[in-house]
């Protein structure tokens, strides 16, 4: 048999050649602390590992989208927060504003302040995310929500959309809720719709209009003149009290001529005598009893609540038995031109408010709790992750060692052999 001595050397080093590989393979597995490194390493593995690294990606996206969510929402909670205080306030200045013994100059400092409480919410109202969003803006989150037009009222420029976030593949959670539904879907205690800039401005119509009209007049004498300012005929109602004895009154009164009115008094059981003067313009009122005469709960059809200095009212003018006048006359508005008719409108508004931010706190318990099953779930992955690609380094460098050792001894037997002729191969 004939040997051939290059035939031998090719392949002794293709062989060393292939065993150098399989030693760089594993000493990058253990400089890499990974099983595997290329796919050719484990196909079947390969394919398990990158569907796992995507269910990775798709979870620290949810769990981005979950970040995103919870810091619009603790934005919002602390604006609704600051909203709802703004009425707290309005309210405790109403309430303030309706003292008597307030003189002009106090319920116009009061007046001055519902201006600033309203510059302070629409401030509130067209607040900016991190990311210099309008969170109040629905889909158009680029542009200022409220405005203030030429008339000097507040305009909503924003849209009813709500933007929605991902917190898993089957877990949307809304992560703003539109300036319309917030500050104005309002509607009050008497199915009145407003919204919360016109409540403020309201308010503070009132108090400037609490300086010049009362929302009931009072004669002490048991005697009192009463005149009618009519720029919207109607139907007005109004209620008389004298003594232990109270009667509405609803009549169709056009211009200042009081004379059904007068008819109607008479006719009721009050215990007051009624009579005309300044042809029929003029109501004089006796107590028989001598007991205060009370008017008020005014109604006047058409009006409008917003005046600062209504153009419609009575007016009550206190006077003794020689008809002198005792007093100032008073103007008696219709009770919603009026603080007290606003106090309600107020306590609506921060239900409402309350009710937003029940909404928005419901909000941020879905997403925490959404947060802590992606971070666990990403835990779960993440093991997985490890047990189908981190090294075993102990084994690995084990098998090092015995394949460094196995290279050395066939190095030191190919050179032996390659030394040798053929007579001592022979021999």
């Amino acid at each position: 048999m004939k040997i051939s001595n290059r035939l031998f050397n090719d392949q002794q080093i293709n062989q060393f050649s292939k065993n150098m590989q399989d030693i760089q393979k594993i000493q990058s597995k253990i400089s890499s602390g990974k099983n595997i490194i290329f796919a050719s390493d484990d196909p079947v593995g390969a394919v398990e590992l990158s569907g796992l690294k995507d269910v990775t990606a798709r979870i620290d996206q949810f769990l981005k989208n979950a970040n995103l969510a919870n810091d619009r929402l603790q934005l919002m909670d602390s604006t609704l927060e600051g909203a709802k205080d703004i009425f707290i306030r309005c309210n405790e200045l109403a309430i303030q504003a309706s003292n008597d013994v307030l003189g002009v100059g106090d319920r116009e400092a009061i007046a001055l302040e519902f201006d600033e409480l309203k510059k302070e919410l629409l401030s509130l109202a067209n607040i900016q995310d991190s990311g210099g969003s309008f969170i109040y803006a629905g889909f158009k989150s680029q542009t200022q929500p409220f405005v203030t037009n030429s008339s000097g009222l507040i305009e909503y420029k924003g849209d009813r959309g709500v933007l929605n976030l991902n917190l898993s593949e089957t877990r949307l959670v809304e992560s703003t809720i539109d300036g319309a539904t917030v500050f104005q879907d309002i509607v009050t205690s008497a199915g009145v719709s407003t919204d919360l800039f016109a409540a403020i401005d309201n308010v503070s119509r009132s108090i400037r209009t609490a300086n010049s009209g009362v929302e009931a007049a009072k004669a002490d004498t048991g005697m009192a003149k009463v005149t009618l300012t009519n720029q919207n005929p109607g139907t007005y109602s109004f209620t008389i009290t004298s003594g232990q004895k109270s009667v509405d009154f609803s009549l169709d009164i056009t211009g200042s001529d009081l004379s059904d009115v007068a008819t109607a008094i008479n006719a009721a059981d009050l215990d007051i005598t009624a009579t005309l003067e300044d042809s029929n313009k003029t109501l004089k009122l006796v107590s028989d009893y001598a007991y205060d005469i009370d008017w008020g709960n005014v109604q006047i059809p058409g009006i409008d609540k917003s005046q600062e200095t209504p153009t419609s009212f009575f007016t009550l003018q206190p006077v003794d038995a020689a008809d002198a006048n005792i007093g100032n006359a008073q103007k008696v508005y219709d009770f919603d031109q009026t603080i007290a008719s606003r106090l309600d409108e107020l306590v609506v508004i921060q239900n409402h408010l309350a009710n937003q931010r029940a909404k928005v706190g419901a909000r941020m318990n879905s997403v925490e709790r959404q947060q802590d099953i992606m971070t666990e779930r990403k835990v779960l992955v993440e093991k997985d992750v490890s047990e189908l690609a981190d090294a075993d380094l102990s084994e690995l460098v084990t098998e090092l060692q015995a394949m460094m050792t196995s290279q050395e001894a066939s190095q030191k037997a190919f050179v032996r052999i390659s030394q040798l002729n053929l007579f001592d191969m022979i021999s």
